[in-house]
């Protein structure tokens, strides 16, 4: 993507001004009285009571998490992406075609639900794109500005703005800036032509005026590994604090990114295990890496992804005697374009349901077709609040009442780009001989989040026994209109759902915790696959049929689990969950567009175990080790051609049965070393149990040297990544699950035809190297 001069003169510039000697900003600000961090300033709390080389914590909540800090974060590879950091951590199952966290091509589930039914959140705003419910962590913030990722499976916190927290949720703070001027310089180099370049300047305190704050900027790129295209990503943070007092403070977060990303063709089973014969990097599955006119129908240009976003966040904090205070406004806005390719046939064209005639002139007609992009171009914005209060109501007593009020916006057009002979766009859209964009989708969207919620802390026998109870009621408006000719002109729908939940701990002894939560949450249908019309633009037929109204997903779950914090650290849960109307994301094609949708299966029982366990540094060694054991079982049978399949008791797609990790870090006098084994047990892809993703085991290897000060430089360091070192070829992930991958009898004796389930590719050895410092 082209970025005029000014735009990267700006960019170095905001840079470079920051770290201008002390003298050169003296005249109009005084040096602060003191530069010692304040404790908000420290590394986050949980890195001193971390085990397991930062990969487990000490918790003292009623409910399972885990998570990861700066320490861990500072380990793995510099353009990893959030989700990729997170794999390890226990009931993950991620599966990615890209090692650096450039492409969308992964997919996360947690306890057999997928990321579209977790909660995502980011210095307190929600971090989940609602259009599609994905959360684009890639364009939170660089991974240097992250202090903690934290990971809430099955649950999630109260007061937190969630509208997807079925699943659980993963919530992630940014590093605060440094209460002294300085800077940090780091670039990485490796497979697939990568580079990233990585800045990042802190003011220090101005003066006396409380205010301090950090900018940075990357810049990363890599090939695909398979197949044609570049992908680019540059980003954005700023983050600003201000002290008011001793008691209040604020605290500003600004994210920007830009991406491009040449998309890597999805596979089927087949398709992978056709490829995985011939040694040739599964090039036959690509997208075709040239364009030849009238005959390429998948040319790799015609997939390239383009999104624009800002991330804007403000923190309001108020400490008063008894009372606490917190509200959050918050700002997002989003340009995308996720097209494909497609052919148009000028004597069957339509938009909507109503005929048209194409105009063509200057076009490249070719066989009587117009070969086209079909985009999906969609902006979005999002704005709302979040406040709370917390009331110490007696000596062991805490009450907290919140309210969060949300409105998001979106407007999509599928419009179609001619292609000329080159296989690259003209430049303009197809329309019809009267000027009309020809379309298979124009319409506008919104929705309205009112959301109420309390909570009771009741702490007893000297803090040794804690009863939290709370409540939430969501209040869910969504409405839209639709442009095109045809059946639906606006359209609306409406809930609410009250969801109780408690939690509770015991504290055995000073090392010893039991827990036990009970929660209950719901998710709206995802809005944009679910309630407008889109439709064929070669047929006037509806591809997508809007429903009037979706009954959203709602999650039972309950959790007991057993802590010990003492020579080493040990967590121990067992879960179950009854999720009603369950809702899996998938992907497919709308007149070649290539997008995420989702499939109504019914209701679903999930039940299993976790361990987590770590040992403390010893000598510099620390080991860690998580497993998990999971049963979830759909509840209903699965309709489809007017029949029901019957998927009854059959186990749920992307729920392989067991999981497990296990960790080796080595610290000690500036040298690092960090191993790590995956093990993922097979899992369905259909719901009739008769196609599944083999089972697959990946290592990645870490290691690297902090030296002391030299010079101007500070802390200097060198790290070598090694992602995936055994070189396994596997499928990583489940891109779009099918009822049957065989021809199979309803139970009304129905024949219903296969399906095809699609996978990622994983991804091969990759390796990256890191140098860096501060100044």
């Amino acid at each position: 993507m082209y970025r005029s001069p000014s735009y990267h003169r700006s960019i170095f510039l905001g840079f470079f001004l920051v770290i201008l000697p002390e003298s050169t900003l003296a005249e109009t600000l005084n040096k602060p009285k003191s530069t010692k961090p304040t404790k908000k300033e420290e590394v986050l709390v949980l890195t001193r009571k971390a085990s397991g080389g930062g990969l487990m914590h000490v918790r003292t909540t009623p409910y399972s998490a885990s998570g990861i800090d700066a320490d861990v974060i500072a380990r793995k590879p510099a353009a990893a992406s959030p989700l990729q950091m997170i794999a390890n951590l226990p009931g993950v199952n991620f599966g990615s075609s890209d090692a650096y966290g450039l492409t969308i091509r992964d997919k996360t589930t947690v306890r057999g639900l997928d990321h579209t039914e977790m909660g995502w959140s980011v210095e307190g705003m929600p971090g989940t794109n609602l259009a599609y419910y994905n959360p684009y962590v890639e364009d939170w913030a660089d991974n240097e500005n992250f202090s903690s990722i934290t990971l809430i499976p099955g649950s999630s916190r109260l007061q937190d703005p969630l509208v997807t927290g079925v699943g659980g949720e993963v919530y992630a703070t940014i590093r605060t800036p440094a209460a002294k001027r300085e800077a940090h310089l780091d670039y990485s180099a490796g497979s697939f032509a990568a580079q990233r370049v990585f800045m990042r300047a802190d003011s220090g305190y101005l003066g006396n005026s409380g205010i301090k704050f950090f900018t940075s900027y990357s810049y990363a790129a890599a090939n695909n590994y398979t197949g044609s295209g570049r992908n680019r990503k540059h980003h954005f943070d700023f983050k600003m604090t201000k002290d008011w007092s001793p008691i209040a403070n604020s605290s500003l977060f600004v994210s920007s990114s830009l991406r491009d990303v040449a998309r890597t063709n999805l596979y089927t089973l087949k398709n992978f295990e056709t490829a995985n014969t011939v040694d040739n990097n599964f090039s036959e599955g690509t997208f075709a890496s040239d364009y030849i006119n009238g005959k390429t129908t998948n040319y790799w240009k015609s997939y390239i992804y383009t999104s624009k976003d800002v991330l804007v966040s403000l923190n309001n904090d108020v400490k008063l005697s008894g009372l606490d205070l917190k509200v959050v406004p918050y700002f997002r806005w989003e340009q995308t374009n996720a097209p494909g390719q497609t052919n148009i046939d000028p004597r069957s064209t339509y938009t909507g349901t109503e005929k048209i005639a194409v105009n063509t002139d200057d076009l490249n007609i070719i066989n009587g077709k117009i070969p086209a992009r079909s985009n999906t171009d969609q902006t979005m914005h999002s704005e709302g609040i979040n406040l709370y209060t917390t009331l110490q109501a007696g000596k062991n007593n805490k009450v907290t009442v919140g309210y969060w009020l949300d409105h998001w916006t979106i407007s999509t057009l599928n419009s179609l780009s001619p292609l000329d002979s080159s296989g690259d766009t003209i430049g303009r859209v197809l329309k019809d001989t009267s000027g009309r964009t020809i379309a298979g989708g124009d319409y506008s969207l919104s929705t309205l989040i009112n959301q109420f919620y309390v909570s009771d802390d009741l702490s007893l026998f000297h803090d040794r026994f804690l009863i939290s109870l709370g409540f939430k009621d969501m209040m869910y408006n969504v409405s839209g209109n639709n442009r095109l000719p045809g059946p639906q002109g606006n359209f609306s729908s409406s809930y609410s759902r009250p969801m109780p939940r408690i939690g509770l701990t015991f504290n055995v002894s000073k090392t010893v915790q039991l827990y036990f939560n009970a929660s209950t949450n719901s998710r709206p249908a995802v809005p944009i696959t679910t309630y407008p019309n889109i439709y064929n633009v070669a047929t006037g037929g509806i591809s997508q049929s809007g429903q009037k109204s979706v009954k959203p997903e709602y999650a039972v779950s309950e959790e007991l689990g057993f802590r010990y914090h003492g020579i080493f650290n040990f967590d121990a849960t067992l879960f179950n969950m009854n999720l009603k109307n369950h809702q899996v994301s998938t992907s497919l094609y709308l007149n070649g567009a290539l997008t995420s949708g989702a499939i109504s299966v019914g209701g679903e029982t999930i039940k299993g175990a976790t361990v987590e366990i770590a040992s403390h540094s010893y000598y510099g060694l620390s080991a860690y080790a998580n497993a998990q054991y999971l049963h979830a079982t759909m509840d209903n049978n699965f309709p489809v051609s007017g029949d029901f399949l019957p998927t009854k008791g059959k186990i749920m797609v992307a729920s392989p049965k067991f999981m497990a990790n296990i960790g080796l870090q080595y610290k000690r006098k500036g040298f690092f070393t960090d191993i790590t084994f995956k093990w993922v047990d097979a899992q369905y892809s259909t719901f009739m149990n008769d196609q599944g993703m083999p089972a697959y085991k990946t290592v990645d290897l870490g290691m690297g040297y902090q030296a002391n000060d030299i010079h101007f430089l500070k802390s200097p360091y060198i790290r070598l990544n090694f992602m995936n070192i055994t070189n396994l070829k596997y499928l990583s992930g489940i891109a779009s699950p099918s009822y049957s991958s065989q021809v199979s009898k309803g139970i009304g004796g129905t024949s219903v035809k296969a399906g095809s389930p699609t996978y990622f590719l994983g991804t091969p050895l990759a390796i990256m190297m890191t140098v860096g410092s501060n100044f």
